[in-house]
């Protein structure tokens, strides 16, 4: 049976099934981009046209930029920036945190601080267990405050504080909005980074399509706003 291929356009259809011949015409008339979803029908699943042998050279003569079906620009936002967007990002969440904590604990009659327990030569659990519980309620609240705050930012704005300010924004792969219900699903994928010591983030310097583990179990992008 001949392997055919469909392909989501930047108006989020999708369009197939056709030949390979029929691909590469589409790739040199400049409706296929690099960053271009592609179904092909002996692999059931969707990869940026960049990842197929088949489509070389022509895909390779495409700006590195990309262009969505239909000739539209767009560009995934790389590595350092989003780095960046998350240091912004935590640091408006430590500052809003620590707002909210001092109140809170004073409402609640916890301490606001812990003092270090006066070491004695010997080890004693029960000399930390201050230490532990304080901290064990400021993760709690840190984490209930940046689910909501990435929702929220995300399903309305389609980008967080720090994205904004570097012009970019997070779209589904068919470029549509990303919406709150893709928004909650993307933070809770997140927290997947958390556990591994945010290794998994290095994947948005190596891919080419500048997608984290996070944005390929949800099926997103972080581009540029056109």
């Amino acid at each position: 049976m001949e392997t055919n291929y469909k392909i989501i356009g930047g108006d989020g259809r999708e369009y197939g099934p056709v030949t390979l011949e029929e691909m590469k015409s589409w790739i040199r008339d400049g409706r296929i981009g690099r960053q271009t979803q592609v179904w092909r029908s002996d692999m059931g699943s969707w990869v940026a046209a960049s990842q197929y042998q088949e489509f070389q050279p022509e895909i390779g003569e495409v700006k590195t930029t990309g262009a969505d079906f239909f000739g539209e620009e767009v560009e995934p936002v790389g590595f350092w920036p989003r780095v960046a967007a998350l240091i912004v990002d935590g640091i408006f969440l430590s500052l809003i945190l620590w707002l909210l904590w001092v109140p809170l604990a004073k409402i609640m009659g916890w301490p606001i601080k812990a003092e270090p327990p006066v070491m004695t030569g010997t080890f004693k659990l029960d000399d930390f267990m201050p230490i532990i519980w304080l901290a064990a309620k400021q993760a709690t609240l840190s984490f209930v405050l940046r689910m909501i705050y990435e929702i929220f930012m995300n399903g309305r704005f389609g980008a967080t504080l720090g994205k904004l300010i570097i012009g970019a924004k997070i779209v589904r792969m068919d470029g549509s909005e990303l919406g709150y219900k893709y928004a909650f699903f993307r933070s809770l994928a997140k927290l997947l980074n958390d556990f591994v010591f945010h290794l998994p983030y290095l994947m948005v310097a190596f891919r080419e399509d500048k997608r984290g583990l996070h944005d390929l179990i949800v099926g997103t992008r972080v581009i540029y706003k056109r």
